[in-house]
């Protein structure tokens, strides 16, 4: 009983416990099966049931449950605390449950993703990032920015009246087992601020408890906006979010902002009932900078941009399809140099040469677009092309592949007749066979004086 129970109920995809008793009993009992006891010594189906319902939590979660279910009924002890001030920041991502708009058309765009980073010492959001492109090494760079950086330019940018004085330099980052978070150009670049990447182990979500939390309480408030799509099916049942939906990407992040300053002035039970931006207060009140005085804001932002070892060439480095070129490559022909490339624009790269980033212009004439919107309307040519092939194309390209083999088999046989017919035309060697037309013998040329002649007067001087 205890193999079948593990076989056929303690399983990721479990049975209802009823349909699993019923199971396991007909397999006991079936006369054609492995066991063949008899009905009499069987327990019942309740009894069954019963057995089941007495397995442990523990047991059952790590049999039947995913890593995030599974650790809510594992134990857990000891604790992941901070141990100060911008000690220790945790920060994660996800969609928000929203759809967007375009600002052009306010046409229906999709939903955006949204990363959030948590000082654990207060309960503040030191930083944020709204995109409407999925999680990667230069959105996860430009969230850590927006954490390090004060937010006074952003907020002068969208017109805004909000007191966000959260920033500063951070000593550990705890981030979950995503690819972005583990790339080397990014963990490259934390270090280099001081930074520690922290990734937590893959699987169990208990390490990240602060920053889900947090995000649990961002998708709520969402619920408000025009074009909530909700979190299932049936909170969307009647309900069209693409047609109810009215913001653009710039709005949200607008909005966003205010929410953020409602939660910071709102009491946290973790904090004993006190406001986030009360205890940010109290703790900074000391004085001491929360960044080095010398920081380089340019040089920052283009530390957390991706990059790659790229070979340097006699045309320069090459990314794709494209060329850059700067003369302070010329020096480094045949090395490998890091290059930082900023999707947003295809007109440069950023070259790490001697602990500098030396910008570097495209080779050629290219639009002043994003990375994706290039890369989009590159695959919306491909695919045209293949429709067009698709569309007549490939049978006229081989109509065209079969006329062109006919003119070269045409052209051969051409050549060879003619060939054949200069041949025929050609006389035979004359080395081992008699001539066909003999030479006749030529006479002596008979030579008589002048004098002799009797009519000179064809023998004149011209004047």
């Amino acid at each position: 009983m205890e193999s079948l129970i593990a076989e056929i109920y303690l399983t990721k995809a479990p049975p209802t416990v009823a349909l699993a008793a019923r199971d396991i009993r007909g397999l006991l009992i079936a006369d054609n099966g492995d066991f063949r006891f008899p009905a009499a010594e069987v327990p019942s189906e309740r009894t069954i049931v019963r057995l089941i319902g007495e397995i442990s939590e523990p047991q059952r979660a790590r049999s039947s449950m995913g890593s995030k279910q599974r650790s809510a009924h594992e134990p857990h002890p000891g604790a992941y605390e901070s141990k100060g001030l911008l000690d220790l920041v945790q920060m994660d991502h996800t969609r928000a449950d929203v759809i967007l708009v375009d600002s052009l058309h306010r046409e229906e765009l999709a939903r955006p993703w949204l990363t959030l980073l948590i000082d654990i010492w207060t309960r503040t959001i030191l930083g944020f990032y709204v995109s409407l492109g999925d999680p990667s090494i230069f959105r996860c760079g430009r969230a850590v920015a927006n954490a390090l950086l004060p937010k006074g330019p952003l907020l002068r940018k969208l017109g805004m009246d909000v007191d966000y004085p959260m920033y500063g330099q951070f000593k550990r980052l705890h981030a979950d087992h995503a690819a972005p978070h583990r790339a080397e150009s990014f963990r490259r670049a934390c270090l280099a601020n001081g930074i520690d990447p922290d990734v937590r182990p893959r699987g169990p979500a208990h390490f990240g408890g602060h920053i889900e939390r947090l995000i649990g309480t961002m998708v709520g408030k969402m619920r408000l906006l025009p074009g909530a799509t909700g979190s299932n099916v049936t909170q969307r049942d009647g309900y069209d979010a693409g047609q109810a939906a009215a913001m653009t990407i710039e709005e949200f992040e607008r909005w966003l902002l205010f929410q953020i300053g409602i939660y910071h002035n709102t009491p946290h039970k973790a904090l004993g009932g006190r406001c986030p931006a009360q205890v940010w207060e109290r703790e900074t009140a000391g004085g001491e900078p929360l960044l080095q005085a010398c920081l380089d804001i340019e040089h920052l932002t283009r530390q957390f941009l991706p990059a790659s070892e790229l070979m340097v060439h006699s045309y320069g480095v090459q990314i794709r399809y494209r060329r850059y070129w700067h003369p302070m490559l010329a020096s480094r022909i045949g090395q490998k140099i890091t290059i930082h490339c900023d999707e947003r624009t295809l007109q440069k790269v950023y070259a790490d040469i001697d602990g500098g980033f030396v910008p570097v212009p495209v080779v050629g004439r290219y639009p002043d677009v994003t990375e994706p919107e290039w890369e989009a309307e590159r695959r919306r040519q491909r695919r045209d092309g293949a429709a067009y092939q698709a569309d007549g194309g490939s049978a006229a390209t081989a109509r065209y592949i079969h006329a062109a083999r006919q003119e070269v088999l045409t052209a051969r046989q051409r050549t060879r007749q003619t060939r054949q017919d200069r041949k025929r035309q050609e006389r035979e060697g004359v080395s081992h066979c008699e001539l066909a037309n003999p030479r006749s013998e030529t006479a002596a040329a008979t030579w008589i004086p002048a004098a002799a002649l009797h009519d000179d007067g064809w023998l004149k001087w011209l004047d």
